[in-house]
């Protein structure tokens, strides 16, 4: 029974881990593009609705396709950093096995 509960609190803390990564990992890469897109096109993101108007269709598409893959990126790269981390620190989040040194 009381392995049963440890597994629970594992569980429950991987996903409290994952869920901080991966809303910070929606912050960076938002204002990453952001950024990014301002230094190449010298106007602001097309973010907010009254500003789709402004822009034009290939340009809010370019942005859609930019700013996903850079998120799903993002949030990749951040999670396998998480577990790393995690592992390192307890039992693994996905084998239940410590995490090898490197």
């Amino acid at each position: 029974m009381a392995k049963s509960g440890s597994k629970a609190q594992t569980d429950l803390m991987w996903q409290a881990t994952s869920v901080v990564t991966t809303l910070v990992a929606g912050m960076v890469a938002d204002s990453v593009v952001a950024a990014g897109w301002r230094l190449v096109t010298g106007r602001p993101a097309p973010q907010e609705e009254d500003q789709l108007l402004d822009h034009k269709l290939a340009e809010v598409v370019a942005f859609a396709v930019l700013s996903g893959a850079v998120l799903a990126l993002t949030r990749q790269l951040t999670l396998r950093q998480a577990a790393k981390w995690y592992s390192g620190r307890s039992r693994g989040p996905v084998t239940g096995a410590r995490a090898l040194e490197a």
